[in-house]
């Protein structure tokens, strides 16, 4: 689907226009704050544009500040057991022509197009350069790999005709001169303030402050000797104090939950041979649980088409066309449903499938209760028929229903970003069960990893509790007891690992930068407009909207506490949900990537900027600095 951009109707449309741009004259500086794939993404097709309209825009000068440059989560010296979530050609850093406003091809290579043109020409390590060359196109590849192209595309962009600096520090603070520059507080001492003319906020997934019960858990845990393994991503989580061979239970069973599996098994030398897991020894015995119950689903080995029969184009718009606010339970959700009913018909007659459709079933297959055999040995089955279906060609019926309600989770988040649907259902809903839903059927990991889960299971290396898992504190204090829904004796371990990513919030950072600019007003909370006319909090930072049919140049600006938009804030990513809503997955190419159409629209308004900060050159000890960053 092609957008149609939105045309200012005058040079008022813009803060500061081209008509006093001054045609080129000064140095335009900009900073960009996260150096992942949002902000390379920025930076990139910020160079490209300026490029395209070198004759009249001003000098360009960009400036990388994040302290893991390429992303904290494709840090290439990563382990290699961590894998994607997103195919090999799903993902790209470079904006083509499914991009309104974009013409050509791209100015840089797709993922898939990196491994296979680029890679080979590398001096990568020897792992790297035979992963790249051994994927396929609807291969997984691993974090570490990924983070090779993203830092390639890092030293492209510094090596070019644009100056680009590399700050691999943290920014702190921001404030605003009387002439509109921005200073931003490096911790840095080489470079402890950087005055530019625009800041660009491409932040990731951001640090909350431990809730009340964590920090109980913490407490009861340095007061026992025990070990508590608050939420957050599997990486920064402590595993090293996990011993070899202990029971550690294991609170939810999503997507961090299998790289928690992949770290605490494989990532301690053992290895999966011919479906069964040949252990190193170091490993733990976990056991583990969720309010499901159940991990997250495979996806397909081979991915099907997807038809959409209910949720049609006029479907479609006259969603779009509401103006009294959607309510997903209400307005969305039975179209989905129906939708997935004619998807699971249609695939097994296809596939020979005599099950009846059951949504409730496949989203809460435990819901039943208690049933003849362990509960472990039921997971085992139901895991296992999953894995058949991802893994089968055509694929099977329960995995072809994931893939329409992925495709079907387009289609909400462009009504989010519209801002037809009520507030209040965009947190309670969308937020809530809905999200959780379309995890667990439509956003698994790859099948690999569904296979290696039932190997340890059968190894004994995992165990699981039950739907309803919930730890409290022995009041003796010598463990923590897990219980679960299901009745049974309470689990004593001595060590707890939430493996659930916390509940981003920017009323609960401990970001330093985005807490600086919520105490002094230069940021504030987003709220969503209700169907009777009120208005939701949230936990987002407020920005002008960017629209999914008419996306507008004037998108992405930082709005303030006062209510004015900044001309020379802007931000884009994960903090700025749920203004946004499914958009922690990578740009695709050839798609209308939300990520690269507000990339473009971003770059577009940074170039009709006049530049006010006149750059001194950059010092042959802040030259010196930006080689040393990793």
């Amino acid at each position: 689907m092609r957008h149609k951009l939105r045309p200012p109707t005058s040079s008022g449309d813009l803060p500061e226009s081209r008509a006093t741009a001054g045609h080129g004259t000064g140095t335009l500086r900009v900073a960009v704050v996260g150096a992942g794939p949002r902000g390379l993404a920025v930076a990139a097709r910020l160079v490209d544009v300026h490029r395209e309209r070198a004759a009249s825009a001003p000098a360009l000068e960009l400036h990388l500040i994040d302290p893991m440059p390429g992303g904290r989560v494709w840090q290439a010296d990563q382990d290699p057991a961590l894998l994607m979530n997103s195919r090999t050609r799903q993902a790209t850093l470079f904006a083509d022509d499914s991009v309104p406003g974009v013409t050509g091809p791209p100015r840089g290579p797709s993922f898939l197009d990196w491994c296979a043109e680029v890679a080979p020409h590398l001096d990568l390590p020897w792992a790297a350069a035979e992963e790249a060359k051994a994927l396929t196109p609807d291969g997984f590849g691993s974090r570490a790999l990924f983070g090779h192209y993203t830092r390639w595309v890092l030293d492209r962009l510094t090596a070019g005709s644009v100056p680009a600096h590399v700050h691999a520090v943290r920014a702190t603070a921001l404030a605003e001169r009387a002439d509109g520059a921005q200073v931003l507080a490096l911790d840095d001492a080489v470079t402890p303030e950087l005055v530019v003319d625009a800041v660009v906020l491409a932040l990731g997934h951001l640090p909350v402050a431990a809730t009340e019960r964590e920090r109980e858990l913490t407490a009861f845990a340095a007061e026992n000797d025990l070990l508590y393994v608050p939420p957050g991503p599997a990486t920064a989580a402590h595993l090293a104090a996990i011993r070899p061979g202990e029971e550690v239970a294991v609170l939810g069973s999503g997507l961090n939950f299998y790289d928690v599996m992949a770290l605490l098994t494989v990532g301690r030398g053992g290895r999966h041979e011919a479906g069964h897991y040949v252990p190193s020894g170091r490993e733990p015995v976990l056991l583990v649980g969720s309010g499901r119950g159940m991990p997250y689903l495979a996806r397909a080995v081979r991915p099907g088409p997807v038809t959409l029969e209910v949720c049609t184009p006029q479907v479609q718009a006259a969603w779009l066309a509401a103006r009294d606010g959607l309510d997903v339970k209400r307005d969305v959700w039975p179209v989905i449903e129906e939708e997935l009913r004619r998807t699971w018909e249609r695939e097994a007659a296809v596939s020979g499938e005599s099950r009846p459709f059951e949504l409730a079933a496949m989203i809460d297959p435990l819901a039943g209760g208690e049933e003849p055999g362990s509960l472990t040995g039921r997971l085992r089955g139901l895991l296992a028929a999953d894995l058949a279906s991802a893994t089968a060609t055509p694929r099977g019926s329960a995995t072809a229903v994931g893939e329409t309600l992925a495709k079907l989770k387009d289609v909400v988040r462009d009504l989010v970003a519209e801002g037809v649907i009520d507030g209040r259902s965009v947190l309670s809903d969308l937020h809530g069960w809905f999200r959780s839903v379309g995890g667990f059927l439509a956003a698994g990991p790859p099948a690999r990893r569904v296979a290696e889960l039932i190997a340890l299971i059968d190894a004994g290396l995992v165990r699981f509790l039950g739907p309803g898992t919930r730890a409290t504190t022995d009041p003796q204090g010598s463990a923590f007891l897990v219980t679960a829904r299901e009745p049974s004796a309470p689990y004593r371990v001595r060590a707890l690992l939430d493996a659930r990513m916390p509940e981003e919030d920017v009323r609960r950072t401990t970001d330093p930068l985005v807490r600086d600019l919520l105490a002094t007003g230069l940021a504030r909370p987003a709220t969503l407009r209700t169907a009777d006319g009120g208005r939701v909090t949230t936990g987002g930072l407020d920005v002008t909207r960017t629209g999914a049919r008419t996306p507008s140049v004037d998108c992405c600006r930082l709005i303030a506490a006062d209510g004015t938009a900044s001309p020379r804030r802007l931000a884009i990513g994960l903090p700025v949900q749920p203004l946004e809503w499914n958009i922690a997955n990578l740009p695709q190419p050839g798609q209308s990537a939300r990520t690269l159409i507000q990339a473009e629209m971003i770059a577009r308004h940074l170039l009709a900027l006049t530049p006010i900060v006149q750059p001194a050159s950059v010092s042959a000890e802040t030259r010196n600095h930006e080689r040393r960053c990793p």
